[in-house]
């Protein structure tokens, strides 16, 4: 016999919270204590100079005392060039919350620097310089000085608002990252205006004539070099143009675009400071990179015959650590574009014309063969749902074991028989060379350059007795040979010229590099019983990574190509055995700042916290409704961004209702806990009836919130937990008396009520996809929600919900992919509320409105058929999509910011059904429409990416209907 509702709901008023109380102490064990930048319960301290303020946790003491001086120095050095003196300090924030390298700077709502305490890999996209942290500092300092020049209207705009309007944050990234560049290299004896990586990519373009035009610079391609195209052909063409036509104008460049309220006119700046275009100066460079790439060949060419590489791959990209298996296999670490990061291998039977792939790999940089046909990699792991770094990790018998956690430990070799690891290991600022023992991961210090200096690239000799590595102490490049038994080191190399990727010969005798020292990268020899080493390659782009067969036959390499790294083999019998020429020479080093102690005291949040600016915020639509809005926006937040304050009061006109909200949030604890309260009022239409008629109801909604998140993750695999508590109260508000005729219909109106919900979700995510993908290509995701109302919630009904959402895609070919999506939810309801869904179209748009409201719709409609046809206190919704390419367009207007990516097509099937009880799984159980979607990728305002899709969808059976709808939003 059927339960009763009340019987029903046994289990959500009595089961339900209990189970979400566990839930919550589930994930406040997952991570709760005080979050840590890699050490426990960090303390912050501040160090205040002339103009910044330093912040630092407690353990960071040698990189923030240098940040302090670096950034003393570089407003002595840069405030000339840029003529810009900020009326405000700098709050600098130096943290440690990962191994990746990097750091930001914005002008809005302050001026604030980030800088993370991580050294850059030295073959990764910061790989040339002689100081890293000083190169950092004069890069974001670069920054804050350019994106601070403003006035006129916009000075006056931010006098009244304060600092919320910087019209030069929002010019090209290229012409932004490219004075960070300039100036990074202008100022000290490296930087990447040197970069050999850099000259011989940009050498290889211009000599293909593949050379990207402006339009494709200023909005970064999605194939190589992507966005670091504005760093690569930023950094060069600022060069160039202060080079040829002076620094003064630079500095126009951005008083001009400071003044401008309108945005987007970047050639009006440029004609200002240089008496000629962007896009004029642009064309003028390129073709004097045309030929001086020419010269330099022809000079390369009279030095004697080029090397005959003969290339294994043609797509470019990422194609890099050639390692040899025993068996005289290839295995290297390729991403080519048209599929996720791998390992691949390749046999010698047919001279290693084709791959297969051994591995998928992501948060991977490089790895190592063992002698044993295992390999070790590194991979990028989330900690405690606040800072990742890389750990150890070892493939053999088809399965991936752990070896290390948490130790921060990258660029791994392998010891013979794979009975032992070496890396360099992440800390405070500076990378030591370390020996992780296989079976049990235990770590042992061999080598520690103390204070920020690193060391990379090591390598294991074939009988297990010495490591070689690169090492860059005080400015000095170096390959150190170090003893494993006792932690003795001698120089093989000792000059300014940077020497990476050593590996041994197969014999041991001797190791083979690769070195800048001519300006372009080639390899070198040097055997151990030798004084001086010998060149072997002669390039015109460069060439690093060498690897040799194991019968001393074939060398292997990535050569620098115009799209990026090429796999390359060439014969040991066509390698010279030159003496190699001096080292290019470099300007000499400043001096150094040094670590000593400064001042420091307790960081005090409130001294940032208070809002600095507030912003109008006004919408001509939303997703809700079409009412014009209008309001305000205030943020807040502390230098360090423990606490952080969202303010926002919004009013419709037309209905006379506002919505007042704070939104606080505390990151000083795992998992980051959030609060909000907020008043709304709002007219119910129709909410009342009285007088044999419905009348409007005039309420206020009273919101008190508060919940916890926490991220964690590991390589390939994303995922959180999240907890929220929604109390919400209505009553009604300044409606007037009601008059009736006592024997009309008894009438209705709204009463005062409350709501307390409770949400606990769970999400997971394994998605991924090539560079050049149209859509999500593989991997999948899963979401899951309980949403409960109790009595015991503070609420005035029962029910329970639970919502589901799963996809998986399939990589099919060519760029076709099947994506596939089953969403759904059940929920249970008492006498006083129940639970109903109903699905419905794609809503009607305006795009331009959308646009300019930044409002985005997804994929969860059932298309084909009206409002309301499926619909019930249960539903499922089944899609599937083959997408697949039209065509590829990467291409823009000059400097106009509309730029064109790529047109894809997809056909696509809904089911649906929505029952009371048990779900009927057979097909004529379902709602089912096909359709076609023809969607546009582009870039708007030269960094906001747009999808836009027109579809058409025909609703099978009697109440299906052919619909036509379009709107803005990626696929799901």
């Amino acid at each position: 016999m059927p339960s009763s509702s009340t019987e029903r709901l046994a289990a959500p008023r009595l089961v339900w919270p209990a189970a979400a109380l566990w839930m919550l102490c589930v994930l406040c064990g997952l991570g709760l204590g005080r979050a840590h930048a890699g050490r426990p319960s960090p303390e912050w301290r501040t160090i205040d100079t002339p103009h910044f303020q330093v912040h630092y946790p407690q353990g960071l003491e040698a990189v923030a005392f240098r940040t302090a001086r670096i950034c003393e120095e570089a407003h002595l050095a840069l405030t000339p060039v840029l003529r810009h003196r900020p009326t405000q300090r700098t709050q600098v924030v130096v943290s440690d919350f990962g191994d990746s390298a990097n750091g930001s700077a914005t002008a809005i709502p302050s001026l604030e620097m980030n800088v993370y305490a991580a050294p850059p890999n030295l073959d990764g996209n910061l790989n040339d310089y002689d100081d890293w942290l000083r190169v950092l500092v004069y890069h974001e300092y670069t920054h804050i000085l350019h994106l601070d020049t403003l006035s006129g209207l916009p000075e006056l705009f931010n006098a009244v608002l304060g600092r919320s309007f910087a019209p030069n944050q929002n010019m090209p990234s290229m012409v932004i990252e490219g004075t960070a560049v300039w100036l990074e290299s202008r100022t000290s004896a490296r930087g990447r205006v040197r970069s050999a990586w850099f000259r011989g990519w940009l050498r290889a373009a211009a000599l293909e004539g593949t050379l990207a035009p402006l339009d494709v610079a200023v909005h970064a391609p999605l194939d190589f070099p992507g966005p670091n195209v504005w760093y690569m052909y930023g950094g060069h063409f600022i060069e160039w143009l202060t080079r040829t036509h002076g620094e003064a104008g630079l500095a126009r460049v951005f008083t001009a675009y400071g003044d401008d309220v309108m945005p987007f006119a970047i050639n009006a700046a440029f004609v200002e400071g240089y008496g000629l275009s962007l896009v004029e100066a642009w064309h003028a460079w390129q073709q004097d990179l045309q030929r001086r790439s020419e010269a330099e060949r022809d000079a390369l060419r009279a030095e004697g015959p080029l090397t005959p590489w003969r290339r294994l791959t043609e797509t470019g990209q990422r194609h890099e650590d050639a390692r040899f298996f025993p068996d005289g296999r290839l295995a290297s670490l390729e991403l080519d574009g048209d599929a996720p990061a791998a390992l691949w291998v390749r046999s010698p039977e047919d001279d290693f014309a084709t791959r297969r792939k051994l591995l998928d790999v992501d948060g991977t940089d490089h790895f190592d063969v063992c002698s044993d046909g295992s390999l070790v990699l590194d991979r990028v792991d989330r900690f405690d749902g606040l800072w990742s770094g890389y750990d150890l990790y070892r493939w053999r018998g088809g399965a991936l074991e752990r070896v290390t956690r948490g130790a921060r430990i990258r660029e791994p070799a392998c010891g013979p028989g794979g009975r032992f690891f070496v890396g360099v290991q992440v800390l405070e600022g500076r990378t030591r060379l370390v020996r992780v023992d296989a079976a049990d991961g235990a770590v042992r210090v061999l080598g520690d350059p103390g204070g920020l200096g690193q060391v990379a690239f090591p390598a294991v000799s074939p009988d297990g007795r010495w490591v070689v590595a690169t090492a860059l102490v005080d400015a000095r490049r170096t390959l150190w040979l170090v003893d494993l038994e006792t932690g003795a080191r001698r120089a093989l190399t000792d000059d300014d010229a940077l020497s990476v990727h050593a590996r041994f010969t197969p014999d041991g005798r001797a190791v083979l590099y690769a070195s800048d020292r001519s300006g372009v990268l080639e390899l070198y020899r040097r055997d151990l019983d030798a004084d001086a080493a010998v060149q072997l390659t002669r390039t015109v782009t460069g060439v690093t990574g060498p690897a040799t067969s194991p019968d001393g036959r074939h060398l292997v390499a990535s050569l620098l190509v115009s799209r990026g790294e090429d796999l390359a083999v060439v014969p040991t019998t066509a390698l010279l055995a030159s003496p190699h020429g001096t080292a290019r020479p470099v300007e000499p080093m400043r001096p150094d700042v040094g670590a000593v102690p400064l001042p420091s005291r307790p960081y005090d949040p409130l001294e940032t916290l208070a809002p600095v600016a507030w912003s109008p915020a006004f919408a001509l639509s939303s997703p809700e409704d079409t009412a014009s809005q209008v309001g305000l926006i205030v943020e807040a937040a502390d230098a360090v961004g423990r606490h952080i304050i969202f303010g926002d009061f919004n009013t419709l006109p037309a209905e006379q209702d506002w919505r007042a909200q704070v939104a606080y949030a505390y990151r000083g604890l795992t998992p980051a806990l959030n609060a909000t309260v907020a008043r709304t009022t709002r007219v119910r239409p129709g909410g009342a009836y009285y007088s044999g008629a419905r009348h409007d109801w005039r309420e206020s909604i009273s919101t008190l919130a508060f919940g916890a998140s926490l991220p964690f993750s590991r390589a390939g695999h994303s995922a959180s937990a999240s907890m929220r508590y929604v109390y919400e109260r209505l009553e009604p508000l300044g409606n007037p008396t009601p008059t009736f005729d006592p024997v009309d219909r008894t009438p209705a109106f709204p009463s005062a009520s409350a709501s307390g919900n409770l949400v606990v979700g769970l999400s997971w995510s394994s998605r991924d996809s090539a560079l050049l993908a149209l859509s999500t290509e593989t991997g999948g995701s899963a979401n899951v929600t309980l949403r409960l109302r109790d009595p015991m919630l503070a609420g005035d009904a029962s029910t329970a919900e639970v919502f589901w959402d799963t996809a998986r895609f399939l990589d099919l070919w060519g760029r076709h992919v099947l994506a596939l999506r089953l969403s759904g939810a059940v929920g249970v309801g008492d006498d006083v509320r129940g639970v109903y869904y109903a699905l419905g179209p794609a809503p009607e748009r305006n795009l331009l409105l959308d646009a300019l409201d930044q409002i985005y719709f997804g994929s969860t409609y059932l298309r084909g058929f009206p409002t309301g046809t499926v619909a019930g206190p249960r539903y499922l919704l089944a899609t599937a999509e083959y997408r697949l390419p039209i065509f590829d367009l990467y291409r823009g207007f000059g400097t106009a910011p509309v730029f064109g990516r790529n047109v894809t097509f997809a056909a696509f099937t809904d089911w649906a059904q929505a029952r009371e009880r048990d779900y009927r799984l057979w097909p004529n159980a379902f709602r089912k429409s096909f359709g076609l979607e023809l969607a546009a990728r582009g870039v708007l305002g030269w960094r906001l990416p747009v999808d836009a899709r027109l579809g058409a969808a025909r609703g099978l059976g009697a109440d299906g209907e052919t619909q036509l709808y379009f709107f803005l939003g990626p696929w799901f």
